[in-house]
C-alpha cells in the first residue's frame, strides 16, 4: 500500500499498479452476496472512483484481453450498484421536506454538478444556450444531471425524462413535485424508449442519454 500511496504523487499512476488495484477492487466486489448499500460496499467503490480518477496514461485499447473481460465486468456491476445506490437516496429524498434543497447528500453529488457544468457549455459552445425543451433517456430514480441542469443552467427549458422502469419515474417525481415551479417543467415518462413513436422526442433540439459512464 505504501508503494501505491507514493505513486499517487507522480505525475501518472503506472499502469501496472493502476490495473492491479483494479482488479484486486474487482475481485472483492465480485465476492460481496448484495451491491446495496453498505460500509463495505460504499468503501469498495469510493476506492475505485479514486483511482479511477487519478492521472494515467492507460489505454484501453491496449488491454489485455483477460483484464477487457474484468473491465466489462466491472462496469456492469458498478451499474448495478450505482442503480441501487441512485434508489435508496431516492427514496430517502422523497420522505424528507424539501428534498431538492438536499440533494447534495448523495455521495457522488459533486461529480453530477461538474458533468451537468460540462454539458451545458459543450451546448453553449455549439450554440444552445436555452432550449425550450431537452430530453433524459434512462433518467432513473434520481436523474440529478437533469436536476442540476434545470436548477441551475436551464431555467426556462422543459425537461422530459425517459424511464422504462415506472416505479423509478414516480420515486422521481415525488422529489419534483416539492417545487411547484420545477414540477410544471419537468415531467416523467414510462417509455421503452426503442418504441418510442412521440414525433416530439425525434425533433428535440437536445436529448441527453444516460448510460452508466465509463
Amino acid at each position: 500500500m505504501a508503494s501505491f500511496q507514493q505513486s499517487t504523487l507522480a505525475t501518472h499512476i503506472p499502469n501496472e499498479l493502476l490495473v492491479a488495484h483494479i482488479t484486486q477492487i474487482h475481485a472483492s466486489i465480485s465476492k460481496l452476496q448484495s451491491l446495496k448499500p453498505s460500509k463495505q460496499v460504499n468503501a469498495l467503490f469510493t476506492q475505485l472512483v479514486k483511482l479511477c480518477t487519478l492521472p494515467s496514461i492507460l489505454d484501453i485499447a491496449d488491454l489485455p484481453e483477460e483484464v477487457q473481460v474484468m473491465r466489462e465486468s466491472l462496469i456492469k456491476l458498478c451499474g448495478k450498484a450505482e442503480g441501487l445506490l441512485e434508489l435508496e437516496f431516492a427514496i430517502f429524498l422523497a420522505q424528507i421536506p424539501l428534498p431538492l434543497n438536499n440533494l447534495n447528500l448523495f455521495p457522488y453529488y459533486g461529480n453530477y454538478v461538474k458533468l451537468a457544468t460540462l454539458e451545458y457549455k459543450i451546448l453553449r459552445d455549439n450554440g444552445v444556450v436555452q432550449p425550450k425543451k431537452v430530453a433524459f433517456v434512462g433518467s432513473g430514480p434520481m436523474p440529478l444531471t437533469s436536476f442540476v441542469l434545470a436548477t441551475h443552467h436551464m431555467k426556462s427549458t422543459c425537461f422530459d425524462n425517459f424511464d422504462i422502469d415506472e416505479s423509478a419515474n414516480n420515486v422521481a417525481l415525488q422529489i419534483v413535485s416539492s417545487d411547484a415551479e420545477l414540477e410544471k417543467r419537468m415531467k416523467f415518462k414510462t417509455r421503452d424508449i426503442m418504441e418510442a413513436k412521440e414525433r416530439s422526442l425525434w425533433n428535440m433540439i437536445v436529448s441527453f442519454w444516460q448510460p452508466l459512464l465509463e
